[in-house]
């Protein structure tokens, strides 16, 4: 990989990374907040106290514009490591754009997303990828358990508590599967700019 390719990536990829040390804590804990209010008849127009609803649709904006950039930043750094390693002779299955194109993708981002991140760690870390099983495996359980909250909501009466259940356990799940995957972009923008984690991640 030339030189100047190279420090672009290295650049991307540490960048990325610092950003979404604190971005992905920021949307888990405006997610547990938002569902929290809401749960809490908070974000009801009609039953709320004055002023409440102000607070909920600044924790909403929050979670909002995190999720948002979360999504974007994340996309970024697949690219960027995806890149960097097929530049340095790997034989990459997915390509830049597959390693984050995945994931929009109905029914093929239950599994292709995971395939795509396991290829980078295997390439570019090397070792044993147990953080990769909890990563996924998290996600996969936050959004049916998010997913089954709204559909159960819908249904009201005896079905509340259940509702309240799954959000709690989709929120929780999806918190850690935001702390797996900052790891997971550490140890691997840590193997690939080569580069002291202290000095990276300051």
């Amino acid at each position: 990989m030339p030189d100047e390719v190279e420090t672009l990536q290295h650049a991307t990829l540490t960048k990325a990374a610092r950003r979404l040390r604190w971005l992905l804590p920021l949307f888990g804990g405006s997610l547990a907040t938002f569902t929290l209010l809401d749960r809490l008849g908070l974000g009801d127009p009609v039953r709320a106290p004055h002023g409440a609803m102000a607070a909920v649709q600044a924790v909403a904006l929050v979670l909002l514009a995190s999720g948002f950039l979360c999504v974007v930043i994340s996309a970024m750094w697949l690219h960027a490591a995806s890149t960097t390693l097929a530049a340095r002779g790997a034989a990459m299955r997915h390509s830049p754009t597959g390693a984050w194109g995945w994931y929009f993708l109905p029914v093929a981002n239950l599994i292709m997303p995971y395939r795509a991140m396991q290829e980078i760690w295997r390439n570019g870390v090397g070792a044993g990828e147990p953080v990769l099983v909890r990563w996924w495996s998290a996600w996969i359980v936050g959004n049916i358990a998010m997913s089954a909250a709204a559909r159960i909501d819908t249904m009201g009466g005896l079905y509340n508590g259940l509702g309240v259940a799954f959000d709690a356990v989709g929120v929780a799940a999806l918190f850690v599967a935001g702390l797996c995957f900052a790891r997971i972009v550490a140890r691997v923008t840590q193997a690939l700019t080569g580069q002291a984690r202290t000095a990276t991640f300051a």
